[in-house]
């Protein structure tokens, strides 16, 4: 009986640490393929109301950084609201102001729901994981921007002039000095002009002035981009402005975050 037991018992511990494995084996398996086992997309926040409705809540949550989607979540940004969805393989997708999108899963793949507005694609992923679901159609996310161009509602943004050289002068105690940080906006001025360009088709003769706000994050980007100020009352021109500004890369720098403004004149 005693030698029974000395090959029962490591039997035993054998097939326990079989299973275990199995059972972690299916699991991992079934979790890149179940709906809501994995996350579909990254939001990160850019500026205004932002909110997530997570599947099976009944209050939104304000978004004031970075958080990850899951299955069914549901991003919804107000009249001024800006953020920007970070999806596998590389697609990248704006979502600006009166938006709402819901995230499903098909599959593999991530399915951008358009139950309000439109959205704008500022990268194209690699293989195909995404489709985008307007009205009850699916497409693809080429299809749909080629639909949009079609009808004529989403306008090119301007391409960005280059960055202000590393200077010397660009950092100063910690922190960007202000000549360093108006110089590199005032590189961009060809880029806002197009924005005023586009506001001229638009708008034939409108003149006006307007301040633009934003704040620069210690990496260098900007984390918060509008309009404070202005007599032209455009909202797609403001928002080519800001957008301009949001895309510009400053020094990176170890003081605190800076908040400055820019005035500018079109006529």
């Amino acid at each position: 009986m005693m030698a029974k037991s000395k090959f029962l018992v490591p039997s035993l511990v054998a097939a326990g640490l079989f299973f275990m494995a199995l059972s972690w084996w299916m699991s991992t398996g079934l979790d890149s393929h179940a709906p809501g086992m994995r996350s579909l997309a990254r939001i990160a926040y850019n500026s205004g109301e932002v909110f997530i409705l997570h599947k099976s809540m009944t209050d939104k949550e304000e978004l004031k950084k970075s958080k990850m989607l899951y299955y069914l979540d549901t991003v919804e940004t107000g009249p001024n609201g800006d953020a920007t969805l970070e999806i596998e393989s590389g697609y990248r997708v704006r979502l600006l102001d009166n938006t709402m999108v819901t995230l499903d899963q098909d599959g593999e793949k991530a399915v951008l729901i358009l139950k309000r507005g439109d959205v704008q694609f500022e990268n194209f992923g690699t293989n195909n994981q995404l489709l985008v679901s307007k009205n009850g159609t699916r497409m693809t996310p080429n299809e749909y921007v080629s639909i949009l161009k079609r009808d004529g509602t989403q306008g090119a943004f301007p391409e960005l002039a280059p960055n202000a050289e590393d200077t010397p002068s660009a950092t100063s105690s910690g922190t960007l000095s202000s000549d360093y940080i108006q110089d590199t906006l005032k590189r961009q001025i060809p880029a806002f002009d197009k924005c005023y360009k586009q506001l001229l088709q638009r708008t034939p003769g409108v003149v006006g002035e307007t301040v633009l706000n934003f704040t620069i994050e210690r990496t260098g980007k900007i984390s918060n981009s509008d309009v404070s100020t202005s007599t032209i009352a455009d909202n797609d021109f403001k928002r080519c402005l800001t957008e301009v500004v949001r895309r510009v890369n400053f020094n990176s720098f170890s003081g605190d975050p800076i908040t400055s403004t820019f005035p500018m004149s079109f006529e």
